[in-house]
């Protein structure tokens, strides 16, 4: 660590000596009547990977024109004792998890307890702008997929994450509020069609939902057409619930069959096997299922490729955001929730587990999905029992 830090403090020290060459020559060699000249050397500083160092700082002079001389500040000095790349280590520091006190010690002084909380909040400020200043309406998207989490003990956090057409996730937005409901979904959703999301004109959007009548109803309210496909994981875990331990092996079976089937037939077929299987074991775990209903295979009627089914049957892809976005919020022990903070994380964390997106799996078959979701929905004679409720694709 020494030696590189030394190292860098040569490279300074180097930087502000060609500066200095250029405006007054070399220094057994200086221009003729140039305008600057050097004026020897002092202490000063710099900072090299977040610390602050001493350098020899050469002093340089300038003519003005009623041929009195005054200081010149060099733009090399200038750049290199500038700390704003302390803001920059802050952020990654903090995000990491390092206490702002922690950060005042790792820095040795160079940044109090107090400027590195300033650091944090006027960068992490700024993070809020830049997701929610994106423009939309340049990138064309099919697909929403909505999940909140609950942050500390009394607030809930709501992200919609979006699916383009070409396979890639963008995280689009976040609403915050005390609890996961109509209002505060519908808010989060109508600031982002302000913003321009939307599908293609003529196309229905496809929803991945987790079953919150919340978030449904904040969708349906803004795109009416909109195709809802329920999270077959969520519903699968909440039906193991009402079974016993030995019926879960079967019971598994009949779901993995239903997440492989492709096209409407065979996902209809799929989900009657289940349901079949549950009825006489279960009356709840029937209600439960009949709950969903068609909703569980909206994605199955729009007779698309089963290579999407891995991304476009469960919420999966939003949990996993989530889940990260708990790892980078982990540290923060009390949410002050009077102020922006968890805006300010939130948008940080966000951000940050954006950078690692991959391609939806199967996106190659996306433009069937595009041109299925083009076309009217159409209702067809239900396979399964009458008792299902029916949800358009």
């Amino acid at each position: 660590m020494i030696l590189l830090r030394d190292s860098l403090r040569a490279t300074a020290e180097r930087m502000l000596e060609d500066e200095v060459n250029a405006l007054c020559g070399e220094s057994h060699r200086p221009e003729v009547g140039a305008q600057y000249r050097r004026a020897g050397s002092e202490s000063g500083t710099c900072y090299a990977e977040g610390r602050r160092e001493t350098i020899l700082r050469p002093r340089v002079r300038k003519q003005v024109g009623d041929g009195t001389e005054r200081e010149h500040v060099l733009a090399s000095y200038r750049a290199i004792r500038e700390p704003g790349n302390n803001a920059a280590a802050v952020v990654t520091a903090l995000r990491a998890g390092m206490s702002t006190r922690s950060q005042a010690w790792a820095n040795e002084g160079v940044i109090s307890k107090t400027a590195a909380s300033r650091h944090w909040i006027a960068a992490t400020a700024a993070k809020i702008a830049e997701l929610r200043e994106r423009d939309l309406s340049q990138t064309a998207f099919f697909g929403i997929m909505l999940d909140g989490v609950f942050v500390g003990d009394d607030a809930v956090v709501v992200v919609a994450l979006g699916l383009t057409c070409t396979g890639e996730k963008r995280v689009l937005d976040f609403e915050v509020g005390s609890s996961e409901n109509a209002a505060m979904s519908t808010a989060l959703v109508a600031r982002l069609q302000r913003r321009g999301f939307g599908p293609p004109p003529g196309c229905r959007l496809f929803a991945v939902l987790d079953g919150a009548a919340a978030l449904e109803s904040a969708v349906l309210a803004l795109w009416p057409t909109a195709c809802i496909q329920r999270c077959l994981v969520h519903k699968e875990r909440n039906l193991y619930g009402y079974l016993r331990k030995g019926d879960h092996a079967e019971a598994a079976r009949l779901w993995q069959r239903l997440r492989l089937a492709q096209g409407e037939v065979a996902g209809r077929e799929a989900l009657a096997q289940l349901r079949a299987f549950l009825l006489p074991l279960n009356a709840a775990a029937t209600a439960s299922l009949d709950e969903a209903g068609e909703a569980l295979i909206t994605l199955h009627k729009l007779n698309v490729p089963a290579t999407l089914n891995g991304s476009l049957l469960s919420t999966n892809a939003i949990e996993n955001v989530m889940r990260n976005y708990r790892g980078q919020t982990a540290k923060v022990s009390r949410w002050r929730l009077e102020t922006n903070q968890l805006s300010r994380w939130t948008a940080t964390a966000l951000l940050h587990v954006e950078r690692g997106f991959h391609r939806l799996k199967g996106y190659a078959d996306l433009p069937k999905l595009v041109a299925a979701l083009a076309q009217p929905s159409q209702t067809s004679t239900p396979v399964v029992d009458a008792t299902l409720h029916a949800t358009k694709p």
